[in-house]
């Protein structure tokens, strides 16, 4: 912009031209609206540190209350998952001591203690699946049913026509598919026993599991054939008659 007396360049902001002194009317209109766009700004500031601080508060309590919800959420992760945590901790452990542990299985399983060797193996929460462990895949597949056997078998001769659960049948249930699960994995095509290193040991629970037949159930090897050869119908009646003299 230029003085309209002499000329020479002036500010917006200017209210005297510098160089003749004349007293500006053209800046005027500018000089008014930058005195309302202060005023209007330092207002509008004003309001926004009071609506700021009068909603501190709520910005408190909605942080707070985020961190509750996060805080709830974690618990309820970590509560749900305990188990979990665990049972990956235990399984660290259990490759961590695997010679200490190796040592153990083998105490159970040369006193031929198998059952023994299921609870340990559980509660370490041991994995069969996945070395160094790996080669215990089939002896504790073997393992886990001839402890059910026994414990079913056991249970319904203790037990006899006062079941342990809601009816005789029910343990007649149990004990039947209890053998035949056992059995059944003997003679599995993908069990082969032979190749596997524990071979003694199954060979054992096999014999001992023949055993617990021919005393509680009166299967000696002829009456074992026959039982395995009679359907599961004839199986149950016959296990029927012997627990529960039905």
């Amino acid at each position: 912009m230029k003085c309209i007396s002499c000329g020479a360049e002036i500010g917006l902001t200017d209210h005297v031209c510098p160089h003749c002194g004349r007293v500006l009317t053209e800046t005027a209109a500018h000089q008014a609206a930058q005195i309302q766009y202060q005023n209007d700004s330092e207002l509008t500031k004003r309001k926004a540190g009071k609506t700021l601080a009068g909603n501190i508060p709520l910005v408190i309590s909605a942080f707070v209350m985020l961190l509750l919800v996060i805080g709830i959420a974690i618990t309820g992760y970590v509560k749900k998952n305990a188990y979990h945590f665990r049972e990956d901790a235990q399984r660290k452990e259990s490759v961590n001591k695997y010679d200490e542990y190796s040592a153990a299985i083998r105490e159970y399983l040369d006193a031929g203690d198998y059952t023994g060797f299921a609870a340990f193996k559980e509660y370490h929460n041991i994995a069969e699946w996945e070395a160094p462990y790996d080669d215990l895949r089939l002896l504790w597949s073997i393992t886990g049913k001839y402890s059910a056997l026994v414990t079913n078998v056991e249970a319904a001769v203790m037990f006899g026509p006062e079941a342990r659960r809601y009816r005789p049948e029910d343990d007649v249930d149990g004990c039947h598919w209890a053998i035949h699960n056992f059995y059944y994995e003997l003679e599995h095509p993908e069990s082969d026993i032979d190749s596997d290193p524990y071979r003694d040991y199954i060979y054992d629970m096999k014999e001992k599991a023949d055993l617990l037949l021919e005393i509680y159930l009166g299967l000696d090897a002829t009456g074992r054939d026959a039982y395995f050869a009679a359907s599961d119908l004839e199986q149950k009646v016959y296990l029927e008659e012997v627990l529960i003299h039905d």
